[in-house]
């Protein structure tokens, strides 16, 4: 087996992984998922590896996710580098409803190809085949550095609908709050703790004047310049933030669907602080997991209906 490819075909119970007294994850039942990881690693700010989420870690951490009902079958959860981008463009040609095919993409890319082969004639393939896979019904679900665009990912944005430019502060201090700016949205909501609500207004991103549930996420990676491209179509903002940097009005995530795809895209910035992004018990690996839930499920049309959909409160 490549090192770098992580390959796993069933899940297990690890209770040792999980923090004290932290609840675990919880999702509605669904049917069982295939999942397709691509990803990278980068580092500015010299975090250690325990706190730096990096590739392997996604997968690592889905795996110990009894809720999130992975398939039994070969491959299900297969996590592939970005400098191996065409096994996973291969697999996207596979339609999300062939037992072989997958059902959600989580990207965690933060760069293109670099190995020197073709590197840009192959991250355009790709691109080509997350455009035909959300043809088809398939999800895709953009985790924190997916969204930040580098040398050669300018398609890949257009079609995420977004892109972070420039500097990413590490902030220790306050951190960034996660503000839900969407009402009972499930990605947003189900099971996702809000000990506070804060006044907030974002008319330029859809965002009217109200009092927003949130939760705070210190320490954290801020992306300042995180924005919708000009003129993207489809979307709307699901998270926020409220820190003062460049302005005081910050996307965070959001949902974009097009009359084109059967398939939905959900970008979710927060994600650089290992123990927050995948912890155990904690919101943001809640939303992760709620993402892929609700990216799986799209193409059925019914994802809202599911039994066990649980509404968002104070914690």
């Amino acid at each position: 087996m490549n090192p770098t490819q992580r390959r796993i075909s069933s899940l297990c119970v690890a209770l040792a992984w999980l923090a004290p007294m932290a609840p675990a994850q919880t999702l509605p039942a669904h049917a069982p998922l295939r999942i397709l990881v691509v990803s990278d690693e980068v580092n500015p700010h010299g975090l250690p590896p325990e706190q730096l989420t990096q590739p392997g870690d996604i997968s690592a951490a889905l795996a110990k996710t009894p809720a999130l009902h992975i398939d039994a079958s070969a491959e299900s959860l297969l996590e592939i580098p970005t400098n191996q981008i065409e096994e996973a463009s291969a697999r996207l040609l596979v339609p999300p409803d062939d037992p072989s095919g997958y059902d959600v993409l989580v990207y965690f890319a933060h760069r293109t190809p670099d190995n020197g082969n073709n590197d840009q004639a192959r991250q355009e393939a790709f691109v080509a085949a997350v455009s035909q896979f959300l043809v088809a019904g398939g999800g895709v679900v953009s985790f924190h550095h997916g969204i930040y665009e580098t040398a050669g990912k300018t398609s890949m944005q257009d079609l995420l609908g977004g892109q972070a430019t420039g500097a990413v502060p590490w902030n220790t201090q306050s951190g960034q709050n996660v503000i839900a700016t969407r009402t009972y949205h499930f990605v947003s909501h189900h099971a996702v703790r809000y000990p506070a609500a804060v006044d907030y207004t974002d008319p330029a991103h859809g965002i009217p004047p109200g009092n927003y549930r949130s939760f705070n996420n210190t320490p954290d990676e801020r992306y300042p310049n995180l924005d919708l491209r000009p003129g993207a179509s489809g979307i709307e903002t699901l998270f926020a933030s409220d820190y003062d940097e460049g302005g005081t009005t910050h996307v965070l995530g959001y949902e974009r669907t097009l009359p084109q795809w059967s398939g939905v895209v959900l970008v979710y910035q927060p994600g650089e602080y290992q123990p927050h992004a995948l912890g155990a018990g904690d919101n943001n690996y809640q939303i992760l997991l709620n993402a892929i839930v609700y990216a799986a499920n799209f193409r059925s049309g019914d994802w809202i209906y599911i039994d066990g959909f649980e509404g968002g409160g104070a914690s």
